[in-house]
């Protein structure tokens, strides 16, 4: 099969096109030719090598759309021909939480890789049956993105009529984010650089955007437009540039989520306004395996619509790693090997 090797962490040019021996589907496992990998901000970081770069060389990619090839011994209830979606985390799958749907809560949870490939050898506790009415190029859209933004609504507790405010919002997490906060009937003030950009927003759910030009604080004009009061919540993704100004900006009794640290993970920020305003602060990583399905539904049914910047094919996935790295795309990049 043909996939993407990372064999030392670097830059784009490091994602290198090899041939590699087709995956041998083992027990409780099937073989998922893949139509369509996401391409999402975690890979980037292990393009890099920040979680180490195994001797075999690593193949990036957590999510994935495909459909089933062959299938191994002790698998149940799937067939070749099924068309699927991939959960883009590994779990136990054996403890209750995992039993339960709460992968996230498994002591050995942890993000997974090898989409960037024609064939993916997959355990059937990560499957979800893809729905009718969406494309694998939108269907490899919606794990880590739309998983990550609703656990950190979850998380956040949001509520219809509450001010949520939304950094990075152009990104494929944070258009997930402005879509999800909309089916909660929350008011979303979404922050991005790009002026052009902001229309786009409000189409997706956003009532206000903000222009931030990555250096000033936004903290007084999230106070003039909500009345001197403040957000109820803060999703934050961007990390070590902003995390102050999200502690800042959120009113008494408000809840700041950390779900991501694309401008570095170290953050100073004013202890006294997290115990005088009564703050909240989590973070969300990946919603639950249970999460996915309910999900999908949502994208089948027309609640929910995956939005594509553009799909590049497998051999230009250094592009897509430059273009997702520029800030340029709105959405998602795909792959399709």
């Amino acid at each position: 099969m043909r996939a993407i090797l990372v064999e030392q962490g670097g830059g784009p040019e490091v994602l290198a096109v090899r041939e590699l021996s087709d995956p041998v589907p083992e027990y409780g496992e099937v073989l998922v030719r893949v139509r369509a990998a996401g391409v999402n901000r975690r890979d980037v970081w292990a393009r890099r090598g920040q979680f180490g770069i195994p001797a075999s060389g690593l193949v990036p990619g957590s999510d994935a759309a495909g459909d089933i090839t062959a299938v191994g011994p002790g698998v149940v209830g799937w067939q070749v021909g099924d068309r699927v979606v991939v959960y883009p985390a590994t779990s136990c799958a054996r403890c209750e939480s995992c039993r339960l749907g709460r992968t996230n809560a498994c002591t050995v949870f942890s993000p997974a890789s090898g989409a960037y490939a024609e064939l993916m050898a997959v355990p059937v506790s990560r499957l979800a049956a893809m729905p009718s009415g969406i494309t694998f190029e939108e269907a490899a859209t919606i794990g880590v993105p739309y998983l990550t933004a609703e656990e950190a609504w979850i998380r956040a507790e949001a509520r219809p009529g509450q001010v949520a405010v939304i950094w990075g919002a152009t990104g494929g997490l944070g258009v997930a984010a402005v879509q999800l906060a909309r089916l909660r009937g929350l008011r979303v003030l979404a922050v991005t650089r790009d002026e052009d950009k902001a229309e786009r927003l409000q189409r997706e759910g956003a009532q206000e955007t903000l222009l931030w030009d990555g250096k000033g604080s936004l903290v007084a004009e999230v106070e003039r437009r909500t009345g001197g009061l403040g957000a109820d919540a803060v999703l934050d993704p961007l990390g070590a540039a902003t995390f102050g100004q999200s502690v800042a900006m959120a009113r008494r009794g408000g809840v700041v989520v950390a779900v991501g640290a694309t401008t570095g993970s170290r953050a100073e920020l004013e202890l006294r306004e997290v115990f005088t305003k009564r703050l909240t602060l989590v973070g969300a990583f990946l919603g639950g395996a249970g999460l996915l399905p309910r999900l999908l539904g949502l994208f089948s049914r027309g609640g929910l619509t995956p939005v594509i910047d553009r799909a590049l094919p497998l051999d230009e996935a250094a592009e897509a790693h430059r273009l997702l790295e520029s800030g340029q795309v709105f959405g998602n990049l795909v792959l399709t090997p």
